[in-house]
């Protein structure tokens, strides 16, 4: 059957960008600019999508120009754990150090983009988040500026529009099938390169607060997109995905107030922890901090901000205009005053697959299979908005030689008729379960069967259930209008997410990292260094153990 009768709608381009946020936009910007046919996908409005929609208050990574790999080196050492954050442990080390040596590449570049970096007319460097160096950014508009620089440069922009799956020819990706969110047309998209950049993935563990309400998509990081869609996809191409056993395991402020946990020390002073009896406790111990609240001694834990000078809030304040301005008015009505009074700590658990887990990609951001790339929070290994951005900077200065080098795109129209069938078959069901009640379901197993601590026994039972819910509800899903086929999408997408997690933290036994057994409570020597992969071959997942590439000593900053 030709192309023309199964779908609505066909694209052809040189450069299929999936996801608009900090990495999708500078990369498909930066190949437009070179000349090449872009597409870029987002579920949402581009102006408003992604981790830092409604802005973020500091940006990482601004390491002086001129760093060396041995530079990087040493100062990846002086991290000690906090080297976690950087992707250090867990991911190509070469990659890592090409995302921080252009740094300073990547400013200018967001710069040219419309994106504005200075604050009072110049860039201000504030404090070492995690070890790395920060400035001060007001990216109140920021996604509207992107979005602005993008249309500029003659982007195509399908939004509201989901992919579905890659396509795939020969080994490599070759485009991918998507719907339109809105009228629920079913399009077809032929690519020479595909760049994913569609963030973490959030949704497979309960939300942060208010709980336990499951309608509610309060999680740090992107709260209406984070359903591991570009895992998903990347993985049933055949793309490696890498650390999966790993969950990001922290504490939240209890109530929707006027301070996240990421900001207490962006001007590089601390708040302090406290018990309810006053006893201070050190910052950044999950271990201590779940004890207590195990043995229920002087719990609950709070942070105090009474040690905070004034023109400190004042700048919080300003900063926090990004992320919750209503957070003001909720305060403001409870009577709450943020500079004297405590704000609870929710008890610790984990809040997203994030930071170590993701896709693998190299150097150059390739993954495992020919004309897929990774960029931004989605890469095993790769987080904030800086190595965001620089990303998808140098992955958008780079593509151009592989789509020359590519040749003619061909479709496997049975690949094609496939997807189709998937989308078909979800409209068809008429009284079936709405995807929020299987989610929920999904989110439950995870947070009850791996949470923070794991051990065989509950995942076994958490796999048990899980096959449960995709043979009994899967295809049930009740998907009649267009919102509710995204939705159903995304939830087919999460449940795999949550095997592969599941799988992942029962092949790996040991502690280590924000992977902790309680049956395997110490590291194993013999797997320093040595990291998961998984992938799909034939059906059916291949779980492997790999050695961590080493740093290319003889790299240097491409700009």
């Amino acid at each position: 059957m030709a192309l023309e009768k199964i779908a609505n709608k066909i694209v052809k381009t040189d450069v299929l960008v999936v996801g608009g946020g900090i990495a999708g936009c500078p990369a498909a910007a930066k190949a437009a600019e070179h000349g090449l046919k872009v597409t870029l996908v987002d579920k949402s409005k581009v102006d408003r999508s992604g981790s830092a929609a409604i802005g973020i208050d500091h940006y990482n990574g601004a390491y002086p120009r001129g760093m060396t790999p041995q530079q990087w080196q040493e100062l990846e050492k002086n991290l000690g754990p906090m080297a976690y954050y950087v992707g250090g442990p867990y991911s190509d080390p070469s990659r890592v150090y090409r995302m921080y040596a252009n740094g300073l590449w990547a400013i200018e570049e967001l710069e040219k983009l419309g994106v504005t970096m200075r604050w009072d007319g110049e860039l201000r460097p504030i404090h070492f988040s995690y070890g790395v160096p920060c400035i001060r950014v007001h990216w109140t508009n920021v996604k509207p500026e992107m979005a602005d620089g993008v249309r500029k440069r003659g982007v195509n922009v399908l939004e509201r529009t989901m992919i579905i799956n890659l396509l795939t020819s020969k080994g490599a990706v070759v485009g991918a099938t998507a719907i339109d969110t809105r009228d629920g047309g079913f399009i077809v998209i032929k690519a020479k390169a595909t760049i994913i950049a569609t963030a973490a993935c959030s949704r497979v563990y309960d939300p942060e607060t208010p709980q336990p309400w499951k309608y509610k998509y309060r999680y740090h990081w992107c709260p209406a997109s984070v359903s591991g869609d570009g895992w998903a996809m990347a993985y049933r191409a055949g793309a490696e995905l890498a650390n999966m056993e790993h969950a990001g395991v922290g504490y939240r402020m209890r109530d929707d107030l006027v301070l996240s946990q990421g900001n207490n020390g962006n001007e590089g002073i601390s708040s302090k922890r406290m018990t309810w009896d006053g006893e201070e406790i050190v910052r950044g111990n999950a271990a201590q901090q779940a004890e207590l609240q195990r043995t229920g001694r002087n719990d609950p834990v709070y942070n105090n901000l009474g040690n905070i000078p004034d023109d400190f809030h004042k700048r919080i304040e300003v900063a926090y205009v990004d992320e919750r301005l209503v957070s003001f008015k909720i305060a403001e009505d409870r009577g709450f005053n943020p500079r004297t009074h405590w704000y609870e700590i929710m008890e610790t658990r984990p809040n997203q697959l994030h930071v170590p887990p993701g896709i693998w990609s190299d150097a150059n951001f390739k993954t495992s299979v020919k004309g897929l790339y990774a960029i931004g929070d989605c890469v095993a290994g790769c987080h904030d908005v800086a190595n965001a951005a620089t990303s998808g900077f140098l992955v958008g200065d780079s593509v151009g030689s592989f789509v020359k080098s590519a040749g003619e795109v061909t479709i496997d129209e049975s690949q094609v008729e496939s997807q189709k069938e998937v989308v078909d078959s979800l409209k068809a069901v008429k009284d079936g379960t709405e995807p929020v009640e299987l989610e929920s379901a999904i989110r439950y197993a995870c947070t009850r069967y791996i949470g923070v601590s794991k051990s065989e026994g509950k995942m076994r039972e958490g796999l048990r259930r899980l096959a449960s819910l995709r043979r009994e509800f899967l295809n049930k899903l009740k998907a009649d209008n267009p919102h509710y086929l995204m939705r159903a999408m995304e939830v087919r997408n999460i449940i795999d997410i949550a095997e592969i997690h599941l799988r992942a933290s029962l092949e790996r036994k040991e502690t280590r990292g924000m992977h902790i057994r309680l049956d395997y409570p110490e590291q194993d020597p013999s797997l320093n260094k040595m990291l998961l992969f998984q992938r799909l071959e034939n059906g059916e997942m291949v779980i492997q153990m790999k050695k961590q590439p080493e740093l290319d000593m003889s790299l240097k900053e491409d700009r």
